[in-house]
């Protein structure tokens, strides 16, 4: 329930840089043309535009159950990301509030009863940031987790909104992937490579712990070794990457998918989440790595 530290570095780096980022029911069979039309429709998840701000989401109070698309369209000065949580067992926004707190102090681990069931990562500017989710009937909080300049989490800062998802009969299927990734304990596997052009990837933690797939795309010559210590060096220069998308924090057992636009180009994969054991960032432990994408 911690945010990625790259996020925060690219966010103090580029305080202004990513401000603007860019069903039916069935019918009936004796109309054959009007089914493969309503069929179409049914088949295309909903899209919900979440507007954020310094510190603030604009969204929906509520929206049906089913498989939706969040889109980000970032009207601050600062990155922000679109963390989604189901709150399990009747608990309230208050109580996950609390919950952090003491998290954050050590006196508690996280809680069972949020569940992070992801959502989109921050995009390069000019592009769209998106994640697609399925999402039961319950109760949610939508956080942002980025830090601010002054080293507080967004959330502290008031940026969060509960989210009311109601039940549903509506039939919605998520796009099919061109490909997928998988999280694991303590890496990323691709079912088969990531090439250039726009690309919808499905993203799975099979891993017993939560995790988040940060991607970003490496400026010329640069590694992720060069962006890691360009963030444990204390930021200085020029960023040696751009984010590109990902997932926000998923729960073991929990996917979510994304469409972005890949260059060719060199890319790095981290994931910043605290580890359960000891609580250093998951890629103290190894979970980053630098992919090429290249033609198909």
């Amino acid at each position: 329930m911690r945010p990625s530290a790259l996020v925060l570095a690219l966010g103090l780096a580029l305080p202004g840089a990513l401000v603007a980022q860019h069903a039916g029911h069935h019918a009936p069979a004796a109309r054959p043309a009007v089914a493969k039309v309503a069929a179409k429709r049914a088949a295309a998840p909903r899209v919900v535009t979440i507007k954020t701000m310094d510190y603030a989401f604009e969204a929906p109070a509520s929206i049906p159950a089913g498989t939706t698309t969040f889109r980000i369209e970032n009207a601050g000065k600062e990155l922000h990301h679109v963390w989604l949580v189901k709150l399990e067992q009747g608990k309230t926004v208050g109580d996950y509030l609390q919950a952090l707190q003491a998290v954050a102090k050590g006196e508690a681990p996280p809680p069972s009863w949020a569940v992070d069931v992801g959502g989109p990562q921050p995009g390069v500017p000019g592009a769209l940031a998106d994640g697609t989710l399925t999402l039961d009937a319950g109760n949610y909080v939508i956080v942002c987790h980025i830090p601010a300049p002054d080293g507080q989490p967004h959330i502290a800062k008031g940026m969060y909104k509960p989210l009311t998802v109601t039940p549903s009969r509506e039939a919605a299927d998520e796009a099919k992937a061109d490909l997928t990734m998988t999280l694991k304990d303590y890496g990323f596997e691709f079912s088969t490579p990531l090439t250039a052009g726009r690309r919808t990837i499905r993203i799975v933690n099979a891993a017993e712990q939560f995790h988040e797939a940060f991607i970003v795309k490496l400026a010329p010559g640069k590694t992720t070794k060069d962006a890691l210590a360009w963030v444990e060096g204390g930021m200085k220069g020029p960023p040696p990457m751009m984010p590109v998308g990902g997932a926000s924090g998923l729960a073991k057992g929990r996917s979510m998918q994304f469409t972005a636009d890949f260059a060719e180009g060199e890319y790095g994969l981290l994931c910043f989440l605290p580890d359960a054991k000891d609580g250093k960032p998951h890629v103290a432990h190894g979970m980053f790595t630098q992919i090429t994408v290249a033609k198909k």
